[in-house]
């Protein structure tokens, strides 16, 4: 069972869908900022603990550097007392300051891949909503007799969208071959945040580490801006949901 939305369902122009495929994916990159702080946030809570301290010294207020460091060995007990600091804390400009814990390097993998994860799902999700209410607003009209049908909107939106993030990969491409403008990986990072975690697997120290290999493998970031448009226009157009055929395969 299908639902058809024909009742206030509005055809929209060719830019404001490649326009709204843009917008989304900017939000969906900006969601995957906070879902990968938020990820952070909480594993770095958990996991935290005081590995010792360190003492700092300022002349001005502004220029601090280190006079005293002290690691904790776990030898100490509620009576314990660092003799040392006492001397430091007892003169002005001295500033004790607590060295926390850091989360390894797999751990901080392991958040970049899950945050990775969740924001395709969103990316997704966000880009089907735009191009499946085109896809069925421009059936509707078809099947009316209002104007043709091109199958293929979906997928061309998609690639105009895709055009800005091709850009930067061609800028990486540039710099990767002419060994000039290092700026390119962090405007190619920046833009395709939406895949972190892949970027930073290839991407493991600037363009040196970056293999001819592993340059044409980070194209692959660029397919599923179009992929997704293409899917949710083609499921608009058969008037087709998602939601709906999970649930009534669910009560089969």
């Amino acid at each position: 069972m299908a639902y058809n939305r024909r009742i206030g369902q509005t055809e929209m122009s060719f830019s404001k869908l490649v326009a709204q495929c843009l917008l989304r994916t900017l939000l969906a990159a900006f969601i995957t900022l906070i879902i990968y702080f938020s990820i952070f946030s909480v594993v770095n809570g958990i996991n935290y603990r005081a590995l010792g301290y360190e003492v700092l010294y300022t002349e001005d207020g502004d220029n601090y550097e280190t006079v005293y460091t002290y690691m904790y060995t776990g030898e100490e007990d509620e009576n314990w007392v660092d003799e040392k600091l006492l001397e430091y804390m007892d003169k002005e400009g001295y500033y004790k300051q607590t060295i926390p814990s850091k989360l390894d390097a797999s751990t901080m993998s392991k958040i970049a891949w899950v945050s990775q994860i969740l924001s395709l799902v969103v990316w997704g999700a966000l880009i089907y909503a735009v191009t499946w209410n085109a896809g069925n607003a421009d059936a509707d009209k078809h099947e009316l007799g209002d104007a043709p049908l091109d199958k293929l909107r979906g997928l061309k939106a998609g690639l105009v969208a895709v055009i800005p993030y091709a850009i930067s990969y061609l800028l990486l491409v540039f710099a990767k071959l002419t060994n000039a403008f290092a700026p390119a990986v962090s405007i190619f990072k920046i833009l395709n945040y939406n895949c972190l975690a892949f970027n930073d697997m290839i991407i493991t120290n600037g363009l040196a580490s970056i293999s001819p290999l592993e340059l044409i493998c980070l194209a692959l970031v660029l397919l599923p801006l179009p992929i997704f448009a293409a899917f949710g226009y083609g499921l608009g157009v058969r008037h087709t949901i998602i939601k709906e055929k999970i649930v009534y395969k669910n009560e089969e």
